[in-house]
């Protein structure tokens, strides 16, 4: 299930002026979906979550010191947080109905999609688990698409041409280009936070793996490279 909230989604950043940027991606390089931290270049790798469940969707909190995520540790998918080394792991959410898609506000509450009243609707809670209560009725997406950091463009996957391609254009949507460009699957757009990279997932050497891209399609780059799939890529924000 996805749903993009504006000036949220997917955020990203520099960790500092002339330093590497950071993405957490979930791997099943362990057998079961783990979260893992990775310098953009391909070094650094560090495994974030260790358990036998579930983690995936990361979502990093806006001054990059947590991480909210989904997990099936409990059974079913819930809302959990973390700190940023993958330290105090707390469940959020937990209720016995499915719980996805964290995104964090600007206030650093966390919005996420649950279906606990039999139908999916968005829900707020505070990073503390306290003050969960129903945001607004929320139509899922058929595509997965998120605006970038000033709102000014638009990011999604469209399978328009028979494969799922990325496509980046305006705000409305009027004019939307094809920045991948390529026969294998291109999912999950990511913008990092000063809106001059997209990171993105695709099968395109056999499994998925994570790419960094421009978005005027040029400059692209594989950051992960294995025999398993890696997919949900989120810039690190800036520290503040």
């Amino acid at each position: 299930m996805r749903v993009c909230i504006v000036s949220i989604m997917l955020v990203a950043a520099v960790l500092f002026a002339g330093q590497m940027e950071q993405l957490a991606f979930v791997s099943l390089i362990n057998g079961n979906e783990d979260i893992f931290l990775v310098n953009e270049d391909g070094t650094g790798l560090k495994q974030l979550t260790k358990n036998p469940a579930n983690d995936w969707q990361p979502e990093w909190s806006p001054d990059g010191k947590k991480i909210a995520f989904i997990s099936d540790r409990n059974g079913n998918s819930d809302v959990f947080i973390m700190d940023a080394d993958g330290k105090n792991v707390k469940n959020l959410s937990n209720d016995d109905a499915n719980d996805w898609d964290p995104r964090w506000t600007l206030d650093g509450r966390i919005l996420f999609l649950s279906n606990r009243n039999t139908y999916w609707e968005l829900f707020i809670v505070d990073k503390d688990g306290k003050h969960l209560k129903p945001f607004l009725q929320a139509n899922i997406p058929e595509q997965h698409m998120c605006w970038s950091p000033d709102g000014t463009k638009i990011a999604e996957e469209s399978d328009a041409t028979g494969n799922w391609e990325i496509y980046v254009g305006d705000a409305e949507r009027k004019q939307m280009t094809n920045i991948t460009n390529n026969p294998a699957d291109d999912i999950d757009p990511c913008w990092n936070e000063d809106g001059t990279k997209i990171a993105f997932v695709s099968d395109r050497d056999g499994d998925q793996e994570i790419f960094v891209i421009l978005p005027n399609g040029k400059g692209l780059r594989q950051i992960t490279k294995n025999t398993v799939d890696d997919h949900t890529p989120q810039w690190r924000p800036r520290p503040k």
